[in-house]
């Protein structure tokens, strides 16, 4: 969720925010709908439409709840919540992080929050029940329902900070979700229900130059019995964005289909033939002898062992694997044996690698399994939906969008398409904000992606190729950043990890990358405090400790409060986490509480997170709310950015690095200029 910044800042935003949009290209596909409405539909019809979709038989049934308690829940529309329902868990089948015994029928998060891929960051409701009221809070509050926020509801995120963010179900896009289109697929769904219902007969308005490509198959994927060799190719529930022809690398690639045999001859004939001899099928030949190996008395192939029993099951002959049905017919074509998919020629050999099969591009690994999601092969990375078709163009598999050539290798770096630039890391994500490359500095749009180029990004000049120049004088205003390195040498010491014969000091660095990020912020014309210096051995208690730092920046009138850590867990641990507070000030420091410092403080701290991961590789492990001694207290948005874990070797290594730690301060510094 988007929290709201200071006034003057939104407004400079906004106007920004104008002249980006037109570089996104993207078009509303249907008219607008106000989440507070009234619906004719009903809830029997909504079943019905949920049925005809292939919905599962509890989500069926929530429509009940959600014509039931849409009413005491800021009257939003029964429909369009319940579509966004259906949007949000694929009808009931789920297929991400979450599962039906969440009762979370929106991916509503904890109030921590967290990863989208990360099933601890999601919110386990009691009940269906519970979890719908939720959805409908939530809905309610971003409408910006009357009497909302409310003090009693199982919402975990109801923030006072998105109220009226979202008036309409367009409003959605960018909010709820990243994708811009968001808002407009679930105006699309509620479009067809209403049809479906029949109170309207065709779309509203629908422009034949949308450019959200649907490549879902609606039909539900059938189980296979021994006699069906049809493979339904799946639904997946992966967005996709658009498909754009651009410089691809080398990836593996195949043009030739599959060939299909057709041979109706047979090979052996008996007056005796098929003989059922206890439990077990043999064919006789005419002389009275068991046949054994390959043989075709009806225009379908068999195989008998050596002592003459007919096989069934998965054989391999001469090097060849092939599949015998229960009825002994050998299998051709595509077949499902234990949760998994195989394809099978038309001389019965299982196929391995990547195959072009009825015109769309498949690859199966060397146990001959067909594979989906995200595969490697020969050092390229594809991406494959449930029913295994290959993937090209903008996805967005697990809450991040990825771009995959028109050969299917996901691309990496820079990256133009649909008529913009974008830049994805080296995992594939795609990457927002801040990003430096080649010796350039960029701006990618937080919510399209694409490249700034030709204007101002919080005080930078951008050129005509999307390359920072210098700042504009007298934009930072000589605003003060209070940079904390945490922890000192006594009462209030910080981490230590030993890793390969080495200790790493977790104060000790925070103050290497302190000393880094000051010098950044200083150059960009902001006064820089320090709450302590690289000289300094204070020994004071971790609560007087923590009462100096504070005390400094409150009485320094600062813009900003930024505190520095490393952070210590298991080997495995990793990552970058920023950490703010949605708590009041204690009793000692006046107990005030300001919707507007914990808004910016939410933004600045996801920001940072971007920033950092954007430029270090590092894993982003989010923006969070810690209610932190520092945090709580300032009076001004504040932060504290833990940079990695030194408990894990490779990430130790990494932090004690200058050059790494340069990095970190330019990204941090860059996250800083674009908010304050």
């Amino acid at each position: 969720m988007k929290a709201i910044k200071r006034l003057t800042t939104f407004l400079f935003a906004f106007a920004m925010v104008l002249v980006l949009i037109p570089i996104t290209n993207v078009q509303a596909a249907i008219t607008d709908n106000k989440i507070i409405s009234e619906t004719e539909v009903t809830a029997k019809q909504a079943e019905e439409w949920a049925e005809s979709k292939g919905a599962t038989d509890a989500f069926i049934g929530l429509a009940q709840l959600y014509w039931k308690y849409a009413p005491e829940h800021g009257d939003v529309n029964p429909a369009i919540a319940y579509i966004q329902a259906a949007k949000e868990t694929g009808y009931g089948n789920f297929g991400g992080v979450l599962n039906a015994s969440y009762n979370n029928p929106c991916g509503m998060k904890t109030i921590v929050g967290g990863g989208d891929s990360d099933p601890n960051a999601h919110q386990k409701f009691n009940s269906w029940d519970e979890g719908v009221q939720a959805h409908l809070d939530h809905l309610a509050l971003y409408a910006g329902a009357t009497g909302y926020p409310r003090t009693n509801t199982y919402d975990p995120r109801h923030f006072v900070t998105v109220k009226g963010k979202a008036v309409t179900v367009n409003a959605l896009g960018g909010k709820w979700a990243p994708s811009l289109t968001y808002g407009e697929e679930i105006n699309k769904s509620y479009n067809d229900l209403l049809i479906a219902s029949g109170i309207v007969s065709t779309t509203k308005t629908e422009t034949n130059d949308s450019k959200v490509a649907d490549n879902t198959d609606k039909t539900s994927e059938s189980t296979n019995s021994s006699t069906n060799t049809t493979k339904n190719t799946g639904s997946t529930s992966t967005t996709v964005k658009i498909q754009e022809n651009t410089t691809a690398p080398t990836g593996v690639q195949v043009t030739e289909p599959i060939k299909i045999t057709t041979d109706n001859s047979n090979t052996i004939s008996s007056s005796i033939g098929w003989k059922l001899e206890g439990g077990t099928w043999y064919y006789y030949k005419s002389d009275g002898s068991k046949a054994t190996g390959w043989i075709k008395p009806d225009s379908n192939w068999y195989y008998l062992y050596s002592d003459g029993a007919m096989a069934k099951g998965w054989l391999k002959d001469s090097g060849n694997w092939y599949y015998l049905k229960s009825s002994g017919v050998m299998q051709t074509g595509w077949l499902k044996d234990s949760g998994k998919w195989y394809y099978v020629e038309g001389n019965g050999h299982m196929v391995t690698g990547f195959k072009l099969i009825d015109g769309s591009k498949y690859f199966l690994d060397a146990s001959g399994a067909m594979r989906t999601s995200w595969f490697e092969i020969s050092g390229q990375w594809y991406f494959f939906n449930s029913g295994g078709n290959m993937l090209t163009g903008w996805i967005k598999p697990n809450g991040s969008w990825y771009y995959l050539h028109t050969n299917g290798v996901m691309a990496k770096g820079l990256l133009n398409a649909d008529g913009n630039t974008y830049y994805l890391r080296n995992d594939g994500s795609m990457a927002t904000g801040w990003i430096s490359d080649g010796g350039n500095t960029y701006y990618f749009n937080p919510i399209s992606g694409s490249m700034a180029k030709d204007t101002v990004i919080n005080g930078w000049k951008i050129d005509a190729n999307g390359i920072r120049g210098d700042k504009i004088a007298g934009s930072t205003s000589g605003k003060t950043i209070v940079i904390d390195p945490g922890h000192n040498f006594g009462g209030d010491d910080g981490a230590y990890a030993t890793n390969n014969g080495i200790t790493y000091v977790e104060r000790d660095l925070n103050m290497q990358v302190a000393v880094k990020l000051k010098s950044k912020l200083e150059a960009q014309g902001y006064k820089v405090i320090m709450t302590r210096n690289a000289s300094d051995r204070e020994t004071a208690s971790v609560t007087e400790s923590l009462t100096n730092r504070v005390n400094i920046a409150n009485n320094a009138g600062a813009a900003l409060f930024i505190s520095l850590h490393h952070n210590s867990a298991t080997a495995a641990a990793s990552g970058v986490e920023v950490y703010y507070s949605s708590r009041a000030q204690d009793e000692e420091f006046g107990s005030s509480y300001s919707d507007s410092k914990l808004s910016t403080s939410m933004n600045i701290a996801s920001s940072i997170a971007s920033s950092l991961t954007n430029s270090s590789g590092a894993s982003n492990r989010g923006a969070k709310d810690g209610n932190l001694f520092v945090c709580r207290n300032t009076i001004m948005p504040a932060v504290l950015i833990e940079c990695g874990f030194i408990t894990n070797p490779d990430e130790a290594q990494k932090c004690a690095n200058s050059n790494y730690q340069d990095l970190e301060a330019d990204a941090i510094a860059n996250a800083i200029a674009a908010a304050i």
